[in-house]
């Protein structure tokens, strides 16, 4: 059965976004005076928003304050937002959904603004029903605020019809709270055993395989 909605997380899922984000997260921490880690540790703090991520670090909320003004400095106006590419197959996968008429948005931590511009500049946005990011009023520790947003605006009611897809557990997390189908993706930031620990429906490791789920 097709679904009813399908809601697609951004970075690590439609598109490779980690030469920007690491390289952000490089001079955040230069920035703050911290040693900068190897480039697959700083891969671990890729999913959930970067204040979160600090603050779950102990910092307190100046350093995070300082901190995300140091990673967004890099990221808007240092170039890092753009430097990111669409995975191959992902743009016609959202094409066959359109034409499907399954109702299809983005659903991201990143911010609003944020998320519109990228979708855009990747040459997504026309085949998407709607871009749901990170509005003023959201906490960045939970996705299911933004799922039910997300599904009030597409008119669509919250059910296991409903799939969201994602490469990190904040995903397939945010999924089941929001009452609907978590399925993890593996060439993104995540693990297998983390998604699956998390409590994803199915774990694909190619777009090919999303596609079957998707469009059975």
């Amino acid at each position: 059965m097709r679904p009813t909605a399908v809601l697609l997380d951004l970075d690590g899922t439609l598109s490779d976004s980690a030469p920007g984000l690491v390289a952000s997260l490089r001079h955040m921490h230069a920035g703050l005076g911290w040693p900068v880690p190897a480039d697959d540790e700083l891969r671990r703090w890729l999913g959930p928003p970067t204040a979160t991520t600090l603050a779950e670090r102990g910092h307190d909320a100046a350093t995070v304050e300082r901190g995300v003004a140091l990673f967004r400095e890099h990221l808007v106006d240092g170039g890092g937002l753009w430097d990111q590419e669409v995975y191959p197959g992902i743009p016609d996968l959202i094409a066959d959904l359109h034409a499907a008429g399954v109702p299809t948005s983005i659903l991201t931590f990143k911010l609003q603004e944020d998320a519109e511009a990228v979708a855009e500049h990747l040459g997504l946005r026309d085949a998407l029903g709607a871009v749901h990011g990170r509005i003023a009023s959201d906490d960045g520790l939970s996705k299911a605020p933004l799922i039910a947003r997300a599904l009030a605006e597409l008119g669509v009611d919250a059910s296991p019809a409903v799939v969201m897809v994602g490469d990190r557990r904040h995903d397939v997390e945010g999924a089941l709270e929001a009452g609907v189908t978590g399925i993890g993706v593996t060439w993104g930031y995540g693990s297998r055993t983390e998604l699956e620990a998390s409590g994803a429906a199915h774990v694909v490791d190619a777009v090919d395989d999303l596609r079957r789920l998707l469009l059975p």
